[in-house]
């Protein structure tokens, strides 16, 4: 009995000393910042002209003038540790302009930030002293939040912050248990129970006007699109990721927009992926069409990593090739389809989706379509559009009907494959 007491009491005792050692640590970290952020000079500013979340990237444009300083640098630092961010810097006697990144899909990953609080500062050198610039909001958009994918369970609240009356930018990063609505990756199966998209017959035939086929079973475009897409949400789910499907059967119908619409799930769920699965078709009746192969539809100003890595994954699991179209092809199996103006995506799933960095702008002035409550966001899912092969194409349908899984797997792949080398 005298033993047990005595080891509670060393519990015990070690359990305080433990928690006024973290106390300590704590207040000396809370001290130390705050004489940070009184050395920082709030008399030269740079300025924030644009900002947004795409995916899991973030991506800043600004500008700043600055005499007797050389060798600039933007970084995010919590007054002790330091983190210096990539910038594209342009100089014109003292004045600067800059940007994280020339693509959307890039820049500050936010994925691979700690639990903290920092703040995002300028940072020159003179006589051996750093010197530190805050920089101001001079954009109509406000405070951020971000949740890490499954697994970080991290939140980001980016805030324009006040200190001393000055305006500082600050990133607030905590452990935390994701919300049920937040999702990781959405996924769209194109079409839905009113809208078939292209039927076709297994032998070739044409289908009659009520899309039936005398001599075979006849497809839908709508019904394949969700087959694959539910096999992808089940080997999304086997990898560790949290998925939202748009639609839950093969029968059901869904907006374009409005509240959970095939382009604004993916927002309302703050899903960093929005993957929209669709299946090609030439229009060659008799199932002849000559076209066949993978198409993965990327935005503008997009890094290709990703979808070269979708390319990779799906061909060799899916055994198809890349398209044989050229018409808006970039690369094998990467393609690019815009509007007349040459920037702006044709494809809604890809420009609607993701917001100011996408060009989106269903704005509701257009009565033909409800407003996309996202269109002006600057906080946006990275879209993407798979046309999985020609199913006016008898032997690629054949390949689709046959393995659905194999199509899901390679896609599947191909994102985690990214992640974990973006993570590094």
């Amino acid at each position: 009995m005298v033993k047990k007491c005595q080891k509670k009491r060393r519990s015990f005792k070690f359990f305080i000393v433990l928690l006024i050692i973290t106390i300590l640590i704590l207040l000396f970290t809370f001290i130390y910042k705050e004489r940070f952020l009184d050395k920082v000079d709030y008399s030269q500013k740079g300025n924030i002209t644009y900002y947004d979340i795409y995916g899991i990237h973030m991506n800043f444009e600004g500008n700043f003038k600055l005499s007797g300083y050389s060798n600039p640098k933007l970084v995010l630092t919590d007054g002790i540790k330091e983190m210096i961010i990539n910038w594209d810097l342009d100089k014109h006697d003292d004045e600067y302009s800059f940007k994280t990144s020339e693509y959307i899909n890039d820049g500050i990953n936010l994925e691979r930030l700690n639990t903290g609080t920092y703040y995002l500062l300028i940072k020159v050198s003179n006589d051996d002293e750093d010197i530190y610039f805050p920089l101001v909001n001079k954009t109509e958009y406000k405070d951020l939040e971000y949740y890490t994918l499954t697994g970080a369970d991290k939140k980001i609240d980016i805030i324009w912050d006040k200190y001393l009356e000055n305006e500082i930018l600050k990133f607030d990063i905590k452990n935390t248990k994701l919300p049920d609505d937040v999702y990781d990756i959405t996924i769209d199966p194109g079409h839905d129970g009113s809208d078939a998209g292209m039927i076709v017959c297994a032998n070739g035939d044409v289908p009659n006007y009520l899309g039936e086929c005398s001599n075979s079973k006849a497809y839908k475009e709508s019904d394949l699109n969700f087959t694959v897409s539910k096999a992808l949400k089940d080997e999304l789910e086997k990898l560790g990721y949290k998925v939202k499907l748009t639609r839950d059967s093969k029968n059901s119908k869904l907006p374009t927009y409005g509240k959970m619409g095939s382009g604004t799930t993916a927002n309302t769920v703050k899903s960093k992926f929005n993957l929209a699965l669709h299946h090609n078709s030439s229009n060659v009746p008799g199932g002849m069409s000559s076209t066949y192969g993978l198409e993965v539809y990327v935005a503008d100003n997009s890094k290709f990593d990703l979808a070269k890595s979708f390319v990779k994954n799906i061909t060799k699991k899916a055994n198809i090739s890349t398209s044989t179209k050229e018409e808006f092809k970039t690369e094998d199996g990467i393609y690019q389809r815009f509007s007349d103006d040459g920037i702006t995506p044709y494809y809604y799933m890809i420009r609607e989706v993701g917001g100011i960095a996408t060009h989106a702008y269903v704005d509701g002035s257009n009565t033909k379509y409800d407003a996309n409550p996202y269109y002006n966001s600057n906080n946006t899912a990275e879209s993407y559009l798979l046309e999985l092969g020609y199913i006016d194409n008898v032997k690629e349908l054949k390949n689709i009907i046959d393995n659905p899984n194999d199509y899901a797997r390679g896609i599947a792949l191909g994102l985690d494959e990214y992640l974990k080398n973006t993570s590094d």
